[in-house]
């Protein structure tokens, strides 16, 4: 650090003042001497020893390594110099110590001024630099600030470059002059909407990257990764890269065996992939000899629209003994595919406690339905997509089979609908594969005008008997609700349903499946018209109170402890109810 910091620092800590200036000017006194502008010291009531009691302010006795710090928190990623020449105007022991700390000024943006960016590397020195290249907001023009940068080569850390679908803002990277043999971070993206339609883009004129780089991503952009030959990463992402292929995934993970995390998405170049006929056969009868890609290292990998072909073919060559998040998708899009023959083979069960292991901190198995196509499942770390034009719920069924079995056993399961039109057998059909302990309804606005909506569909179901012999409820062991009242007419179904249910446990029919009383129904408003003071929903919860008979009845958060007063507004009026996303928390029982 330049002495001159240490020596300003002392003097502080010595009570010398060393403003060269007014303190009031300084933006960083203002508020112990907020009026030397306006009319001084005295306007404000303020005795003249304020003035020089400023120069001895707290901030001034930090330590110039915690000042650093605070400084890094308050420079901007967009206007990194800009922010830092304005706090050298402070006074003259923040300008030494901004001055004087290269590493201050590593941050190279496109959207500073050239003038800047010239301040900005003069006094980053010999500093490690990070280039932000920004395709929209530029100050500079991308051919003046790559000359001034290009010769900095050596001190690329990192480039980050967003483009707008064009290849301007890379003219740079794909120059045969540029070098980087210290970059370590490389990452380049265009927005989804402005998808990169132009020609392939090879960078640093078709010569390999430097060892030294060791996280990599690419967003939409069509760079030619083989000529980089890749290799020691720590970090790959990969996002609807148009050129790819297979071998060259592969040979990358195999050169990587410290990669922490893979994010390999929409691979356009390997959506045609596909196992010969006779490799495909040999699959199905004998199993692969092995994984033969270590990635001990490993932490996060999602592998998302890509053949299932490939995706088996990853997840059976790799040993991932760490893994922490795994995301996996797989399209059903022939009726003779299923999960069971496309992905969960025999030939990725060396994975089994990898995935157990990423697994352990779940509560419940997470089923989410966003249409009748398209389904997530969810256990702790693991995520698995489900989707295609021939997905049937038999699919569903062998792939929570593969979870229960392989991931340590029967969870609880919260179940998902969003906003679709699920037929009443959907519901049976659950009620006879899981065990149901928890609802949780919520409604959406935009569509309280439907009168068959779906909350009143299922609130309905969960009011009568499904059948009289033997009496079988649905979801006879559900003890908990969630949901956000939609209007009154939502109150009164609730209030129906909870009384039909507790009604029956008291008959106690012989032969009859007696369904569990609620031990818990929380309650929201804020929607269509229904308020969220407790006091304007008093009759409603004190109604529910007692015809729960000891179920605990919450309200916003808070529990409701019963209240005489009745004094609520429309309580029971007749309207129309919303349609409605569910999630139903369920116990496995087969």
């Amino acid at each position: 650090m330049d002495p001159d910091v240490r020596d300003d620092t002392a003097r502080h800590l010595a009570n010398e003042p060393n403003r060269e200036a007014d303190p009031a000017a300084s933006p960083a006194l203002n508020l112990i001497i907020p009026g030397k502008r306006r009319g001084g010291p005295q306007a404000f009531g303020l005795p003249d020893l304020a003035l020089s009691d400023a120069a001895y302010a707290p901030i001034h006795l930090l330590p110039p390594e915690l000042l650093i710090d605070v400084f890094k928190y308050y420079t901007d990623v967009d206007t990194p110099a800009q922010n830092l020449i304005a706090l050298t105007l402070v006074c003259k022991l923040w300008r030494n110590i901004v001055e004087g700390t290269p590493s201050l000024w590593c941050c190279i943006s496109s959207k500073e001024r050239l003038l800047r960016v010239r301040k900005a590397l003069e006094m980053a020195k010999d500093t490690p630099l990070e280039i932000k290249i920004w395709g929209h907001d530029a100050m500079a023009d991308p051919g003046p600030f790559f000359n001034e940068i290009i010769g900095r080569g050596a001190q690329w850390k990192s480039v980050d470059a967003m483009t707008n679908g064009d290849t301007r803002n890379l003219a740079i990277l794909v120059s045969q002059r540029t070098t980087a043999p210290n970059l370590a971070t490389l990452r380049l993206k265009t927005p989804w909407i402005r998808k990169h339609d132009g020609d392939i883009v090879t960078l640093f004129g078709g010569k390999p990257a430097s060892n030294t780089l060791k996280d990599i991503r690419v967003d939409f952009i069509p760079v030619a990764i083989g000529p980089l030959r890749l290799s020691g990463l720590r970090s790959l992402e990969l996002h609807e890269m148009p050129i790819i292929s297979a071998e060259e995934v592969l040979r990358i993970l195999q050169a990587s065996p410290g990669l922490g995390h893979c994010y390999l998405y929409g691979l356009v170049c390997l959506q045609d992939f596909a196992l010969p006929g006779y490799e495909r056969e040999l699959l199905t009868l004998q199993p692969v000899s092995g994984p033969n890609i270590q990635l001990p290292r490993l932490r996060s990998l999602t592998l998302g629209g890509l053949p299932n072909s490939f995706t088996h073919l990853v997840l059976s060559t790799i040993q991932v003994p760490n893994l922490e998040w795994f995301s996996v998708d797989c399209k059903i899009d022939q009726p003779d595919t299923s999960p069971a023959s496309e992905l969960f083979t025999t030939h990725i069960s060396h994975l089994t406690p990898a995935l157990r292991s990423a697994s352990r901190p779940a509560t419940n198995i997470g089923v989410v339905l966003l249409s009748d196509n398209d389904w997530k499942l969810s256990v702790g770390g693991i995520n698995i997509a489900l989707g295609g034009i021939s997905l049937q719920r038999r699919h569903l069924g062998e792939a929570l089979d593969w979870l229960s079995s392989h991931l340590g056993g029967h969870l609880p399961v919260s179940l998902s609908f969003h906003e679709l039109d699920v037929p009443p057998d959907w519901f049976v059909f659950l009620a006879s594969t899981l065990k149901i302990t928890k609802l949780e309804l919520w409604t959406s606005p935009l569509y309280d005008y439907e009168p068959e909506s779906q909350r009143q569909k299922i609130i309905s179901l969960l009011s009568q008997p499904l059948s009289s012999t033997p009496t079988q409820w649905l979801f006879p062991e559900l003890e908990s609700i969630n949901t956000n009242v939609a209007n009154d007419e939502g109150k009164s179904k609730i209030l129906n349903m909870v009384k039909a249910r507790h009604s029956f446990i008291e008959e106690q029919e012989p032969g009859a499946i007696v369904p569990k009383p609620f031990k818990e129904i929380r309650l929201h408003g804020g929607r269509n018209g229904v308020r969220t003071e407790p006091n304007r929903n008093k009759a409603f919860l004190n109604a529910l109170q007692e015809m729960g008979r000891g179920t605990e009845i919450w309200w916003e958060g808070v529990k409701w402890a019963g209240s005489k007063d009745p004094n609520f507004f429309g309580e029971l009026e007749l309207g129309v109810s919303a349609r409605v996303p569910w999630k139903l928390h369920v116990q496995v029982g087969r």
